[in-house]
């Protein structure tokens, strides 16, 4: 069989019945009770080739930000020169992680250190790092028809702990229109599975086994050291308070958070309050800001209380790059307590155009798009060339 399944060129989120999950009571904070330690070093993969798949996630997720991660390999392999090899790689909007496994897999880094607030997903890459067999043996005995396709979208769990849900996860992300989950979304193929395309077209499951042993072989190689149930803040303080001798320069985080518009209708947690987020009480700001408060929220702990470097991705919008409450600025500015007492730094902000072709819902052809990416790591790692463009040069 081969390992490329159609589509995957779009990577998920599966968001159905994520609420419900999220009320009944927190999902596993860990894989374990608590963070593994950064002791030791890490080990050989079982099989070096799953390094270099060109799929390496088994979940797809709108965007294509898969695109990205060459781009962000560069740059860390740059500021390594710079900095000293990162110990430590960290995505607070988990979503497909395409960007840590590839730099896991290829040894870029050290380890890497997954995070997310949508309990679904969460869960999926906690069982899929910690009981690989067990969802591999599970995937394989899922019939992948309609009537299942019923049944998960139906289905909801009675623990936040229960392996399923990383079945679900799995399920619905691969049998939904986009992948997209919301209650919108119908399967591929349609109700009458009359399209070219049938529901199990992108269920390639000798594929995604390959692909779900490559995420077993990097947490039982301890390249993945930890899964997080947790919101981007959390997990961003939390880093800094589990792992303070990586501060400030041994750990990068790469956040690829909610797009700034629609977002509701591609995630299962965005940063609308129609995803699962509410603004902020007291909030009098308008238009998107008004439905997105938590984008201003990551904005200012970015620019004033982030502990390491970071790498932050997003859609192009003119507001980002010209709002002073979101990235206007180009150099960090910590209060004069966090400069003080927790050394925050006041890294210069570089911001390049990225260009990616990608497909969202609704589109009928791929799109080339630019992309914003901002950084702290040092300006002298960020070049300006075909791929990274300033911004006044788009």
């Amino acid at each position: 069989m081969t390992d490329v399944l159609p589509g995957d060129d779009l990577l998920v989120s599966s968001q159905t019945n994520s609420a419900a999950l999220a009320a009944t009571s927190s999902a596993p904070a860990h894989i374990v009770a608590q963070p593994r330690a950064l002791a030791g070093s890490v080990a050989p993969l079982v099989d070096p080739s799953m390094a270099t798949m060109r799929y390496q996630s088994p979940l797809r997720y709108p965007g294509a930000k898969a695109g990205l991660a060459p781009i962000i390999i560069d740059l860390v392999e740059a500021s390594t020169r710079s900095l000293g090899r990162p110990q430590l790689f960290v995505e607070p909007f988990a979503g497909g992680a395409s960007a840590s496994l590839r730099l896991a897999g290829a040894s870029h880094v050290d380890r890497i250190l997954l995070a997310d607030a949508d309990p679904l997903v969460a869960r999926f890459w906690q069982v899929a790092a910690a009981d690989t067999d067990w969802l591999i043996d599970r995937m394989y005995e899922e019939p992948v028809t309609l009537a299942r396709w019923d049944y998960w979208r139906s289905w909801a769990p009675r623990r936040t702990d229960d392996r399923e849900i990383a079945v679900k996860c799995l399920f619905l992300n691969r049998t939904t229109f986009s992948g997209i989950l919301h209650g919108r979304a119908g399967p591929i193929g349609g109700r009458a599975q009359t399209s070219e395309y049938a529901i199990d077209c992108r269920f390639n499951k000798d594929a995604l086994e390959r692909r779900l042993r490559f995420i077993g072989d990097l947490y039982t190689s301890n390249r993945l050291v930890d899964v997080w149930c947790k919101d981007w803040e959390d997990t961003l303080a939390d880093v800094a308070e589990y792992y303070p001798q990586l501060l400030p320069n041994r750990v990068i985080a790469y956040l690829d958070p909610p797009y700034l518009r629609k977002s509701h209708k591609l995630y299962g947690k965005s940063f609308d309050p129609a995803g699962g987020y509410t603004p902020k009480t007291g909030a009098t700001t308008s238009g998107w800001m008004s439905n997105g408060w938590q984008h201003l929220r990551l904005a200012e702990y970015l620019r004033r209380r982030a502990a390491y470097r970071w790498i932050l991705s997003y859609d192009n919008e003119p507001e980002l790059t010209s709002c002073p409450a979101l990235y206007a600025a180009n150099r960090m500015t910590p209060g004069r307590e966090d400069a003080d007492i927790c050394g925050i730094r006041r890294w210069r902000i570089t911001k390049r155009y990225v260009h990616l072709r990608y497909t969202v819902s609704g589109a009928a052809v791929r799109s080339i798009k630019a992309e914003l990416l901002l950084t702290t790591l040092p300006p002298s790692c960020v070049p300006v060339n075909d791929r990274l463009r300033e911004l006044e040069n788009l």
